[in-house]
Formats: structure tokens, sequence, C-alpha cells
């Protein structure tokens, strides 16, 4: 999906699979929606006659509730009605961006016609349960459960696989010089996989996520402008770091247990980094594949766990 188009110039509409998601989040997806558009079309698609106080809650959001009887309902009628309004919609109305929220792999069909007619297409469903087939025909995919207002404890693995989705993103659009703009590579990467939200992984703002990922270095404009990324250096102090690191954050834990002590005050950030860059083999944090105590916390499980960041500061939980 473009961002160049003005937003007032976006009309949406959303079309909900209620019997597969529910209306827990959809308040919190309204809110993203509104940077991207005007929403002209709210529908909801279930059984609406046992509802009971869900009923209110559409109200509540201007839904319209589209009512599919159980008697009458096989296993997919409620994609099948969905699919249909879609298609009226594609024809008879100004919508130009459909928001699908459902995690369904039936509707992967559904997305691909609506985008074949140069449609951009938003999906929206629950993490466990939306199949990569489905994020990766949209454009944009949120996962509802992730509501901003908390930072995200991001497990090694995943963690792994989101570095190796920023480096992909960077080789694929840096230019001659080896160099890309922050914009662009936003862009880049939300093609790859649309469900990537730096928000939701707990940073402001996509630079921040930038400058806390070990595998590129961020170069930030003397004024105001976009920042311009490039691959980090192969020698630089990451690639020499001890190739045993095994059990670091045993060591850290227990460094920052004996400053702490059993009062558990804070203990202030430069020397939390000065006991961590000691266990990782490095000069300082930032010599280190990790740079920032938030990304250190982050990359272990047994840390964030037990530590968290208050200001300049670590304290235990």
């Amino acid at each position: 999906m473009t961002t160049g188009e003005p937003i007032a110039d976006r009309q949406l509409a959303v079309l909900i699979d209620f019997e597969n998601v529910g209306l827990d989040s959809i308040q919190w997806l309204f809110d993203q929606l509104s940077h991207v558009g005007r929403i002209i079309v709210k529908r909801a698609y279930g059984d609406w006659s046992t509802a009971g106080s869900r009923r209110d809650q559409l109200l509540q959001l201007g839904i319209e509730p589209i009512q599919l009887f159980h008697a009458a309902q096989s296993k997919n009628s409620s994609d099948i009605r969905l699919a249909i309004d879609a298609i009226e919609l594609l024809y008879q109305s100004p919508v130009d961006t459909f928001v699908i929220v459902s995690s369904d792999s039936d509707f992967v069909s559904l997305v691909n016609r609506l985008r074949a007619a140069g449609k951009a297409v938003i999906g929206a469903g629950r993490e466990e349960t939306a199949p990569h087939s489905l994020v990766i025909s949209c454009d944009r995919y949120y996962y509802l459960e992730k509501t901003g207002r908390q930072r995200t404890k991001i497990r090694p693995s995943k963690r792994k696989k989101r570095d190796a989705l920023l480096i992909r993103a960077v080789e694929a659009s840096i230019d001659e010089e080896g160099r890309v703009v922050g914009s662009k590579l936003h862009q880049t990467i939300q093609r790859l996989d649309p469900s990537f939200d730096f928000r939701a992984l707990g940073y402001a703002t996509f630079a921040k996520y930038l400058e806390a990922s070990p595998g590129v270095k961020v170069i930030r404009p003397r004024g105001a402008g976009d920042v311009t990324v490039e691959l980090a250096e192969q020698g630089s102090a990451v690639a020499t770091e001890p190739q045993d690191l095994t059990g670091w954050d045993t060591r850290v834990d227990a460094a920052w247990s004996k400053r702490a002590g059993t009062s558990g005050k804070s203990i202030p950030g430069p020397n939390a980094a000065a006991d961590a860059a000691k266990f990782l083999g490095v000069h300082k944090l930032s010599d280190s594949r990790y740079r920032t105590l938030q990304t250190l916390l982050d990359a272990s499980e047994l840390l964030s766990s037990k530590w968290k960041r208050d200001g300049n500061a670590i304290i235990r939980r």
C-alpha cells in the first residue's frame, strides 16, 4: 500500500468476521486506521440474535451488524456473505481500501481479487491463528492483541527473525553507495512482512527500532529529516565478540543482583551497562551486538523477567 496518497483521499471499508475474531480490539484497530483514511463502511458478520451485550458494543462503535442465523448458517456462510459484500463495494462504492478482519485463510482469494483490481487491502486478526498465507497476501496486517500499551517481550528466536527481515530489506533497498533512507526501508519491510509493526515491538519510532538493531548503522541528519541506513561493517566490534558467550545473561543477572542488594535499589545505567560489557567481552556495551540496555533486556528471557528499565537505571521487576 503506498503512503504518498493524502489521508483524506482514502476511503475505507471495514468488514469483520465476528465469529472468527470477536470485537475485543476493534476500537484499537479503528484508532490505527484513523492514520490511513476515512472509514465509510463498518460491518460485522455473525448471529446477533444471541450476542447480547456484543450487539450494544457494535452500536457504540458505529458498526452495522449483518445478521446470519445459526439455523441457516453453514460453516462458511459468514465468509461467503462478507466476500459478496466486498465485491459489491468494489464495483458500487468509492472504497479504495478494504480492511478484512479475520484470521481465516479462506479470505486469501478475496484479498488477491481486490488487490488485482487495484485496491489496497489491510488485514487484521489473532496472531496465534492468522495463517501466513493470509498475512503476506495483504498490503498490511495488524495483530489485534498488540494494543501498543506495553512493550512486547520478544523471544530471542523471534528477534533473530526480525533482524533477518531487516537485513533482507536493507539489501533489497540500498543504492549504489550502500545506503537507503528510513522511509523507503520501512516500506520495503512492510512489503516483505505486512505484519511488521515497530510499535508492537516496543519502539516509539522506526528510527529507534533501527538504532536498537545490531545489523545496521543509522545516520541521523544534522537538521530535521529522514535517517539514512546502511549495513553494519563486518569488521566492527560486533563481529569481534568472543564466540562462546554461553550463560552471559546469568552472569549479568548475578552482577546486577549483587549491586542491587537485598533492598532492591536501582542500578545506574552506566554501571549496569559496564557489568554487561564485561561479560560480553567488549570494552563498552555499545560495542556489542546489543548496543543498549533495552536491547540487552529484549534479548534475554532471564533478564527481561527479572529486570526492567526505569529511566536511565535498571530495577527489579
